[in-house]
């Protein structure tokens, strides 16, 4: 045994002996080291020959000397064990330890009496201490170690032979894995702790201890300490690409997040798995053959604990998707017994959440069946118990109640307390909605007589069901009372949902109390459950999950309770302000309303409240009064708003006993509709309705209603008859509506202007009530005295009021640009030279540039004033007030041109009030530079009040400026034999909707266009072009609850039966997000003869398109004869044909439809109704605007199509596209390839190909000297030779036909979009075989910079740092994910969210679309480098833009000797005379850097003529040697020519025609050798005439800084 020195420590014990002999002399301390040596040598030999008693002697001896020598102490614990004297030898070695902790020969000797103590855990402390001392010695410690551990954990003999051949960092690995076994968690981990200050590359035994050793912190529930090293052993896993331990460590890691409920990193990990096992399955090649470590145990457990896990977040939707699949796996790989069982309970009660009660029934019954198999009694009262809810559900009560009370019988019979709870429980719900509230009580009581003491949740709970069922039945005292109760216990033991639903309940029995501690108590209540409700139907929105209805309706319910009270208390302001509150919800919760908020409104939180005197401010806008309703359940509110004067009445109306206002209201309502025949209605009215989410539970409730109890349905049904038979009102249903909505204020309204404008803001029930049709006590109807228009909310009203303003500053702003090419755009040249060449003082502004008329040939030139539109305001309407949108709308950039943000309506006439004289200083002079003196007028004025002008010393220009309004008639849409809907499959039928078709002819010959129909209307034509219409037409499928119309599926779907939702179905959001500017939007669609109301309260769609920017929509109530649809519209647009307000027109419809026989009925003629504001519409206007834009189309063709300017001079410099511009067209031409590459699937490859040769040919000129010809698939490929002219390809005719033309390839990449459409084309080819890919990436396109910019480095992020967690609240991730198109983009290639966190799915096939997408948004981005592609720079991210404010650059230098200035036309021409001015020293060192940078830039651009010049040369000879390379290979090789002796032919020959052979082509004539020829040379000089115009484009650049300016 080794001994050696470096020891040292301190020990109480003293080894100091008195003298051997007694006086005798001392000696020195030499001889006391000689001796003491000497005793040491002698102890040691004694020890070789194994005398270890002699040698304890001697050490004995010597310690006498030097107590402390830890050499000498070392030696003599030897010798102690070898005497089996371990307490001894543990004294020594612990007083050496004790004197130098860092003595390992000590800890190992100490570590080795341990061991013979059987001191095992001191033993391995002592061992692994002297192997953290000594690294040398590993062997031997490792040995010893091992030798220790098979004490404690028994390891198997040939464990322990194989240990000894091992190494020593694998030998601590395996006992650290056998103490794990043993559970001996706290030593495994100090060994394996040990084993990892190892340095070694053995990276498989690394992950096993680390592994083991997160394994053994998760028994001792070291949670957090386990995660971090199963996290660490992941990623040398990932490194390694060692798949079993990835599997091992996500699946631990996994676990334990669930344990710590850290619910969404659990399914992050699961979620790994499962593209671990995509992995997997693409290695092998099937699901079926995957590795033995991937077992089916895991397989199925994977699945049903994501299903699990997304239940807990609420997202429903993947909880199932998992279900299925779990349960698919388990009946695949044939597990039996409680296992399978489980699996369909899982699955049937995710089912019955989502409301699949269909699949839940199956499901039930499946697990019904394998209780019964398996013997599972328990099991199969439970399947009961489910079946009964499912059952209720779809209120078949006979089943239910049956399946209830076996279950509530079975769980008595096994004595189960917790089973009767929950039986009992069941039954007494079941009952709730059957309406046995008496049965109800009984089972709830019984609930709650079987709770255990302890059972707090459960007895709360009971108590306040029981609570309900008293509400129930009426009895609010006894309610109250287990309310309180409840209450009571939930707060005491912090049940906080508990407590909520109490205080709900207590507060919704309260409102109807008449004593006012018990009102505030309800309104205090009610106050505190609203910011509730809210905050958890936003959680749920903000994490995408499952939000359960009982949420809205108590929300709504909370708001309608605040109101009540408030009405009782007298307090209307308040009132008013919840009412609003709620009322604007419909809007506000909307995904895009946020973007698309036109009013400040969009500044704050959608939640917030208005105020009363806000509300003022925003009738005040306008001037017609408002009447807003409000229907509670027992009362009736009404408050009157009036401009100027807020609000001045507020009227409480309480429900007769016994029925409610609701109620009251929906009977009146029903009474108008009674005049329709049912029964002939579904004839004569086309069903343009959609199946709703719910309709099919719709419908079988409906059945089993009608199954249970027919004859007392009927017998009721007769009662009702009976009674409403004997009870006849005395008035009209027309008359008792406007005595319950009119009458109160009658007063109000009997001052209002006849005919003069009135707005409704109706609720719930009154959204259905025609107010046209209401009678006053003359008989008259209401649509005779007012003109009135609806709408859901204030807010709406504001929005309305901002259209408005945004319609008369476009307006404002054509007139304004027609008043100045009135002028022949004398006064838009003379503006822009005084801005570029400073002549106009900052003072003066544009009024300065005001010329003599005594200088211009005709006077009226500058004196016509522009011809203004002026309504004079009619008697008792208020006059037009400044608005409160003036400030908004400059903040609103996205709703204002850059026409409007120009200048301030008003101030367009201030050019032309009085001449002043102009501030000059310096040459040129105004006069000179743009010969005034000679303009003169050839006409008086054109159809659009434009002047032409001409000269004799200068060419004016000349420009017909048009309105832009047009009308859009959209509908009757082709659709498939199937599409998918709300998961389901929609089968419209081959039936074509005759009447839509019709009606949308008729309006498009009224409105003269040619109506959108058929395959042609398509969701994307529809977006594109109704955000330029004035007047738009909608007949459609469509649905008002759900908000949906119905388009064609877009044609980016490549040969799919059965599209998505995504692809035909126009929703709210995708309204919301466009920018319209209608007037007019009518909507006839939605509507069915099987339905009874269509109209959703809050006017969804309507409220869409106001928000959108439209102006009014006009709409019906109920299904009308498509007959009658008919003749209104077309009485409807004839009235509007000459000019009228929509509400003229809508009387005078509504007139010719009472005139005809057949439509008398107010159910006819009653149900259209305007939302929005009542605006003036001339259709002849509007058509002559069409006109005179098809005369700009046809001008604008001519000139590009000969290449003369026929109108105005072209520009002496022609603009060059900024790359901004270019990335933009490239993008557009991008899309068209991808929405059409299912017909022409070769068209990418090819143009991949072409554009290859086109970079090789840029590098090595000698590559053009070879032809290439156009191939048929890029020819008659959508948007592939507009792509090729784009990006400067040309194309030369070979031979005498035009197939397959020669390509001229460009000469140059000045603008460098080569190569980024090289690389985009290649990514459109990867994306291409994904069908949701292609529509998201179509939709997107074009896209802006800045979003291209916020998705790289999103995806950049994504790929090189997927530890990185983003969320979607993140800065730079939540622009995207509340941008709807670009959210479906990202989910379409792999991102999903949970919970809060962004997470993607990296399985093989989302990779490859993801790098597809990174790779396509690189090659379109501005600022992104490739560098992204592969790897991560910080540098790189965010967002970057070339724009610069002029405070970046310094002082602009002036050049006073040249003066440049920028004339008209785009003209760069210096102003000073040549050397009529000196110029400074400063001035000269300016100009002769200019003139260095000039040179610079000519000598480039003369670089540039060259290659062009030689380029042309080159491909010209290349297509003339192509043409001849038949006859040149001949005369090569000296063979003769020769024909063929049998020839193919065309048929037809007679003898007066020869034959002619199929491949013959004929001689060019000199006219088209001509033509060629001039074609040539038309490409070579475009290409000259593009080098010169980019060559004084980079001059006129040079030169932009030392232009004088204001």
């Amino acid at each position: 045994m080794e001994r050696s020195g470096g020891y040292g420590a301190s020990l109480a014990p003293s080894f100091s002996l008195p003298s051997l002999v007694e006086g005798s002399e001392p000696i020195s301390e030499a001889e006391e080291f000689v001796e003491m040596r000497s005793l040491r040598e002698s102890g040691d030999k004694a020890l070789e020959v194994n005398d270890f008693t002699g040698a304890i002697k001697y050490y004995n001896e010597a310690l006498e000397i030097d107590e402390h020598n830890p050499d000498v102490l070392l030696a003599r614990a030897a010798a102690c064990i070898e005497m089996k004297d371990y307490i001894s030898a543990q004294r020594d070695t612990e007083f050496l330890v004790g004197q130098d902790p860092g003595n390992f020969q000590a800890h190992k000797v100490l570590g080795i009496a341990m061991q013979y103590l059987h001191q095992y855990k001191e033993a391995l402390t002592s061992f692994l201490t002297a192997l953290d001392l000594d690294p040398d010695n590993t062997d031997e410690l490792t040995d010893l170690i091992a030798h220790v551990a098979a004490q404690l954990c028994d390891i198997p003999e040939e464990m322990k032979d194989s240990l000894r051949e091992m190494d020593s960092y694998k030998k601590l690995s395996e006992v650290g894995v056998c103490l794990f076994q043993a559970r001996k968690y706290k030593m495994c981990i100090r060994i394996l702790e040990a084993a990892q200050k190892f340095q070694t590359n053995q990276k498989g035994i690394t992950m096993r201890i680390l592994l083991t050793l997160a394994n053994a912190h998760s028994a001792l529930k070291h949670v957090d300490k386990a995660i971090g090293l199963y996290q660490e052993c992941l990623q040398t896993a990932i490194a390694t690409h060692d798949q079993i331990y990835q599997t091992k460590a996500l699946v631990n890691i996994a676990t334990l997040c669930l344990e710590n409920h850290d619910t969404h990193q659990a399914i992050i990990n699961y979620e790994k798995l499962l593209q671990l096992e995509a992995e997997l399955v693409q290695e092998t090649g099937n699901e079926d053959s995957l590795p033995e470590f991937w077992t089916k145990e895991l397989q199925c457990g994977l699945h049903l604990n994501l299903s699990i896990a997304y239940k807990a977040i609420g997202d429903m939707s993947s909880a199932i998707r998992h279900a299925h699949k779990y349960v698919g796996y388990i009946e695949k790989y044939g597990f039996q017994g409680k296992l399978k069982a489980e699996s369909y309970h899982n699955t049937g009660m995710l089912n019955e959440v989502l409301g699949n009660y269909n699949d839940a029934i199956n499901n039930y019954n499946k697990y019904l069946d394998e209780c019964k198999k398996n013997g599972d009694k328990k099991g199969m009262a439970q399947a009961y118990g489910c079946l009964g809810s499912v059952y209720a559900a779809l209120r078949n009560w006979k089943l239910s109640t049956t399946y209830h009370e076996q279950y509530v019988a079975m769980a008595a019979r096994f004595d189960d307390k917790r089973m009767q709870i929950i039986a009992n429980e069941m039954l007494a719900d079941t009952l709730i909605l059957k309406g046995d509230y008496e049965g109800a009580l009984s089972a709830y009581e019984e609930m709650i007589n079987c709770c255990i003491r302890t059972d707090y949740r459960t007895r709360a709970t009971g108590m306040c069901k029981l609570g309900h069922a008293y509400r129930a039945l009426k009895k609010h005292q006894y309610s109250l009372y287990f309310y309180e109760q409840a209450s009571a216990l939930a707060e005491d033991l912090e049940f906080p949902e508990i407590e909520t639903l109490c205080h709900y309940n207590v507060a919704c029995i309260l409102q109807q109390s008449t004593q006012h501690l018990e009102l505030e108590k309800a309104l205090k209540y009610f106050q505190n459950l609203v910011p509730y409700f809210e905050s958890k139907i936003r959680e749920h929105q903000a994490a995408d999950s499952h939000c359960p209805d009982e949420y809205h309706t108590q929300l709504q319910e909370c708001y309608d309770g605040i109101q009540a009270v408030h009405a009782k208390l007298g307090n209307k302001d308040e009132c008013l302000q919840f009412a609003e509150a709620y009322r604007k919800r419909t809007l506000t919760q909307t995904h895009n309303y946020q973007s698309t908020a036109l009013t400040s409104q969009s500044h704050t939180a959608p939640w917030d409240m208005w105020t009363v005197e806000r509300m003022g401010r925003v009738v005040s806008q306008q001037n017609s009064p408002v009447l807003y309703y409000s229907l509670l359940s027992q009362h009736l509110l009404l408050w009157v708003l009036q401009p100027g004067q807020g609000l001045t009445r507020f009227y409480c109306k309480k429900a007769e006993e016994p029925h409610s206002m609701i109620e009251t209201v929906e009977k009146m309502v029903e009474e108008i509709r009674a005049d329709c025949d049912t029964k002939s209605l579904p004839r004569q009215s086309e069903n343009r309705a959609i199946p709703l989410k719910n309709n099919d539970l719709e419908m079988t409730r409906r059945k089993f209603l009608k199954l249970q109890k027919p004859e007392e349905n009927k017998e009721s049904m007769e009662n009702e008859t009976k009674v409403a038979d004997d009870v006849k009102p005395e008035k009209t249903v027309q008359r008792r509506m406007y005595d319950l909505l009119f009458s109160p204020i009658e007063d109000i309204l009997s001052r209002l202007p006849k005919e003069g404008p009135l707005i409704i803001v109706p609720d719930k029930a009154l959204c259905h009530c025609p107010f046209n049709l209401l009678q006053d006590f003359l008989n008259r109807y209401c649509y005779k005295r007012f003109r009135i228009t609806y709408l859901p909310s204030l807010l709406v009203l504001d929005k309305v009021v901002a259209n408005e303003l945004n319609h008369l500053r476009l307006q404002d702003d054509l007139d304004f640009e027609r008043q100045i090419n009135r002028k022949g755009g004398i006064l838009n040249a003379t503006n822009r030279f005084a801005t570029i060449s400073g002549m106009a003082s900052p003072q003066s502004g544009v009024s300065s540039m005001n010329i003599s008329p005594r200088k211009v040939a005709h006077p009226r030139l500058l004196t016509r004033p522009a011809k203004l539109h002026m309504i004079s305001p009619k008697p008792g309407v208020l006059p037009k007030q400044p608005t409160m949108f003036e400030e908004d709308f400059k903040k609103h950039s996205q709703w204002l041109g850059s026409k409007t943000a120009r200048m301030a309506p008003g101030s367009y006439n201030s050019s032309l009030d009085s001449p002043l004289s102009l501030h000059t200083a310096g040459p040129p002079q105004l006069d000179r530079a743009y010969s005034f003196g000679s303009f003169t007028t050839l006409t008086t004025q054109t159809s659009t009040g434009t002047d032409i002008t001409m000269s004799s010393h200068t060419v004016t220009q000349f420009k017909q400026v048009s309105c832009q309004d047009r009308c859009l008639v959209f509908g009757n849409p082709k659709l498939p034999d199937s599409l998918q809907l709300h998961g389901k499959m929609w089968r419209p039928g081959n039936t074509v909707m005759v009447s839509a078709q019709r009606e949308a002819l008729n309006v498009a010959t009224l409105l003269d266009v040619t109506p959108t129909i058929s395959e042609e209307a398509t969701k994307h034509a529809f977006l594109r072009e109704v955000e330029r219409a004035a007047i738009v037409h909608i007949v459609s499928y469509g649905c008002w609850q759900e908000g949906l119309i119905v388009m064609s599926p877009s044609s980016s779907d490549p040969g799919e039966t059965t599209p998505g939702e995504e692809s035909y179905l126009v929703t709210v959001n995708d309204i919301l997000g466009l920018k319209v500017t209608a007037q007019l939007v009518v909507l006839n669609l939605g509507y069915s003869p099987y339905r009874k109301n269509i109209l959703r309260p809050g006017y969804l769609l309507p409220s869409a398109f106001i928000a959108a920017g439209a102006q009014c929509v006009l709409t019906v109530m109920w299904p009308l004869p498509d007959a009658c649809n008919e003749k209104f519209f077309h009485s409807f647009y004839m009235a509007l044909q000459a000019g009228n307000l929509v509400t003229t027109a809508l009387i005078s419809a509504i007139a010719a439809l009472r005139d005809d026989d057949r439509f008398k009925s107010p159910y006819f003629w009653s149900p259209f109704v305007l939302i929005g504001k009542d605006v003036h519409i001339n259709i002849k206007e509007i058509r002559h605007a069409m006109l005179d834009q098809t005369l700009d189309q046809s001008e604008a063709a001519v000139e590009e199509g000969s290449g003369r300017a026929y109108l105005n001079p072209r520009p002496v410099l022609a603009p060059v596209k900024r790359k901004p511009e270019n990335l933009r067209v490239l993008q557009t031409h991008l899309a068209t390839l991808l929405r059409h590459h299912s017909n022409q699937p070769k068209c990418l490859p090819g143009l991949i190909d072409l554009l290859d040769s086109s970079l090789k040919r840029l590098h090595t000129e000698e590559n053009n000297r070879q032809t290439s010809l156009l191939s048929d698939d890029i020819m008659q490929g959508t948007g592939a030779v507009d792509l090729l002219k784009f990006l400067g390809y040309h194309f030369q005719a070979r031979g005498t036909t035009l197939d397959n033309p020669y390509v001229v390839y460009p000469h140059w990449n000045k603008d460098e979009l080569l190569i980024p459409t090289y690389d985009a084309i290649r990514a459109l080819l990867e994306i291409s075989g994904s069908r949701e890919v292609v529509q998201a990436v179509c939709s997107v396109l074009p896209i802006t910079q800045d979003n291209i910019s916020l998705i790289i480095d999103l995806l950049s992020v994504t790929k090189h740092a997927p530890e990185i967690q983003l969320k979607v609240t993140d800065l730079s991730v939540r622009p995207l994910w509340s941008n709807l198109t670009i959210k479906h983009l990202l989910v379409a290639i792999g991102f999903h969210q949970i919970g809060m966190i962004l997470n993607f799915n990296r399985t093989p096939e989302y990779r490859q679309l993801m790098m597809a997408v990174f790779q396509l948004l690189l090659s379109v981005s501005q600022s992104k480098s490739q560098v992204l592609l592969y790897r991560l720079d910080v540098n790189l991210l965010g967002t970057s833009s070339d724009t610069k404010s002029t405070s970046d650059y310094p002082e602009l230098t002036r050049l006073p000797s040249l003066a440049p200035l920028i004339l008209p036309r785009n003209q760069l021409r210096m102003s000073t005379p040549w050397l009529s001015k000196a110029e400074s020293h400063m001035e000269m060192e300016e100009k002769v850097k200019l003139a260095r940078s000039r040179t610079d830039v000519d000598e480039s651009f003369r670089e540039y003529l060259e290659r062009a010049k030689t380029w042309h040369t080159i491909t010209i000879a290349a297509q003339i040697n192509d043409l001849r390379k038949a006859d040149e290979a001949l005369d090569q090789y000296g063979r003769p020519k020769s024909s063929p002796q049998k020839v193919k032919v065309l048929p037809g020959a007679t003898a007066s025609t020869g034959r002619v052979p199929v491949d013959f082509q004929a001689a060019l004539k000199n006219e088209e050798v001509d033509q060629r020829r001039d074609y040539a040379h038309f490409i070579y000089m475009e290409r000259m005439k593009n080098i010169d115009t980019r060559r004084k484009n980079e001059v006129m650049k040079l030169y932009l800084p030392y232009v004088n300016s204001v």
